[in-house]
């Protein structure tokens, strides 16, 4: 165990704990075969020994402890106590990160989930019903996306889900395709109409040939990037206005916003007047 530690304690409490079991264990071997053995002196060293491995037992366990209650603190404090995704906070925090190293050739897919008429079904079915199908898109979602994409309940009945280095419209096309036809399946099921409308913010990487033609993210052809760095606020936005497009118009499907930068502020120069 102290060998197993040795990178969590400084130097001197190291030897100092090393030559608390192995001086002693030293001196009594050399104590029997130059001058015979002690019993008494063999007791002492004895019950030392158990002492001390008792006592780095019980520290282990200890640390193990905390260490599990540290965890489930901190597990408690960034996940939803009701889907086990990850709440508003740390969701947010996370896609923010992500967002802030993303570079021009870096591509992903901002999605804003929402249950439709979400009031109606704890009007209709009660909200044991309604608690039932948060947890059940969650579920979903958690499943068909994968483990380092971000996922995290936003408020109520909306969900926020980042698709890490894919901007793929196929990809999209199948994983909501899916998504639809098991959240289908499971209304089917139930005898229960649910189903869920989706805003996509998509992210497309920036594709810079110089001189050999147009690129959407570039400068008529110069090959210069003028995209810039992703804005998560705007992208977060475009989902959200995606999300109400389909709301308003097509509800049970999914509408997608290419991203667009937010406007250059302009800097108003004043002159003063002599």
């Amino acid at each position: 165990m102290l060998i197993s530690y040795r990178k969590n304690l400084n130097r001197t409490i190291f030897l100092a704990m090393m030559s608390f079991f192995v001086l002693p264990v030293l001196a009594t071997i050399y104590q029997a075969l130059a001058y015979g053995f002690s019993l008494q002196c063999l007791a002492a060293v004895i019950s030392t020994q158990i002492m001390f491995i008792m006592d780095t037992v019980e520290i282990n366990l200890r640390f193990h402890s905390q260490q599990a209650d540290y965890r489930k603190a901190r597990y408690e404090a960034e996940h939803d106590g009701m889907t086990g995704l990850l709440n508003k906070e740390a969701g947010w925090k996370r896609m923010r990160e992500y967002f802030n190293h993303m570079s021009s050739r870096d591509e992903a897919l901002l999605m804003f989930i929402d249950i439709d008429d979400f009031k109606t079904i704890n009007d209709t079915y009660g909200h044991t019903a309604g608690d039932f199908w948060i947890r059940e898109v969650a579920s979903q979602l958690r499943h068909i996306y994968r483990q380092d994409d971000i996922i995290c309940r936003y408020g109520g009945d909306e969900f926020l889900a980042l698709i890490r280095n894919t901007a793929s419209e196929q990809v999209l096309e199948t994983t909501l395709g899916i998504f639809f036809q098991q959240l289908a399946r499971t209304s089917e099921q139930h005898g229960q109409d649910v189903h869920c409308s989706v805003g996509v913010c998509r992210i497309a990487a920036t594709r810079i040939r110089r001189n050999t033609g147009i690129s959407r993210n570039t400068d008529e052809g110069n090959g210069e990037d003028i995209r810039g760095e992703v804005d998560f606020d705007q992208c977060v936005k475009q989902a959200d206005l995606a999300l109400y497009e389909t709301k308003r118009s097509n509800k049970g499907r999914f509408t997608v916003y290419n991203y667009t930068p937010p406007p250059a502020r302009i800097r108003k120069h004043l002159r003063l007047n002599a």
